[in-house]
């Protein structure tokens, strides 16, 4: 099915999430939201990435259970990085912090947040009703000029926190310690002395975001590891990202191989198994001739 909107929420606001569904298809927009759009069977993380990439606009239910999903954090970043136009419906009072506020400070925003609807004395309707107004302009204008060409109305701005003493005086404070730091690093290689020109960087040119559990329902799980490959540490498309699934004794459960030039989003690999039993994952890069460019293991596993 088609579809014009991607909707990212965590499963705790699975209400908020539905009802955006319903009100944006009831008035003609087509959305993808999991895991109805799910098909039996297939890679969910795949699915997610195919429903994303398809997506003009992805509308996110903001929380501050949405905030610490890592789910929703990589959707918000795949979006971010593609361009996609981002809408969010603030859920609750939290704000976003870290790299949500990163990746959300220059979107579209409508508060819903129970404190927004008492001080404007509206309810959670209005707000519906204002975002399918938001999201078939946003798609207008897509539509006739391939951009969003118009800002948020004044109204549907989310309201700034108050700021603290951090916050107030965040600038010379950083300045500060880059100078404490900076005066430290050079009384550092000063001891040193020679040698100090002959430290080289360990840094991985891996990086694993988190190892997905998905969890089908019908006896059948899917495992998938997001992370990131260095950008000038892969020299061919050929280059292949082998990951095996360990599980607790440190046996192989069971192997992936993606070629760099085939991975879609940050999906390094993913399996699907019959039982849970990976405990960690094995990442290696690896090129055309079997030689390893580099390696890293992680074990955080997040279950659906």
């Amino acid at each position: 099915m088609a579809h014009d909107v991607f909707i990212s929420y965590s499963t705790k606001n699975m209400d908020y999430a539905d009802a955006v569904c319903e009100n944006l298809e009831s008035n003609g927009v087509e959305c993808w939201i999991a895991p109805r759009n799910i098909k039996t069977g297939t890679n969910y993380a795949k699915e997610i990435m195919d429903g994303l990439e398809a997506a003009k606009i992805v509308v996110l239910v903001f929380s501050k259970d949405a905030q610490e999903s890592e789910y929703v954090n990589n959707e918000i970043d795949t979006a971010f990085s593609s361009g996609k136009h981002i809408v969010s419906l603030k859920a609750d009072d939290s704000f976003p912090e870290k790299k949500m506020e990163f990746f959300l400070k220059n979107t579209q925003w409508l508060d819903a947040s129970p404190t927004a609807l008492k001080e404007q004395n509206k309810t959670l309707d209005d707000c519906y009703a204002q975002l399918v107004e938001d999201v078939k302009r946003v798609l207008s204008e897509i539509e006739s000029t391939g951009r969003v060409v118009t800002t948020p109305a004044p109204d549907v701005v989310i309201a700034k926190k108050q700021k603290g003493f951090f916050d107030k005086y965040k600038l010379p404070i950083i300045a500060a310690l880059l100078v404490l730091i900076a005066v430290a690093g050079f009384a550092f290689y000063s001891s040193m002395g020679s040698d100090s020109s002959t430290v080289e960087s360990n840094e991985t040119g891996i990086s694993i975001g988190y190892i997905g559990l998905e969890d089908y329902g019908d006896g059948s799980y899917a495992y998938y590891v997001f992370g990131t490959i260095a950008d000038d540490l892969s020299n061919s498309s050929d280059d292949v990202v082998h990951i095996d699934y360990l599980d607790d004794a440190g046996n192989v459960v069971d192997s992936s191989d993606s070629k760099i030039g085939e991975i879609e989003g940050n999906i390094l690999g993913s399996i699907d198994v019959s039982k849970k039993d990976v405990s960690k994952v094995s990442v290696e890069l690896q090129d055309k001739k079997g030689n390893v460019l580099d390696k890293i293991e992680s074990d955080n596993i997040i279950e659906q």
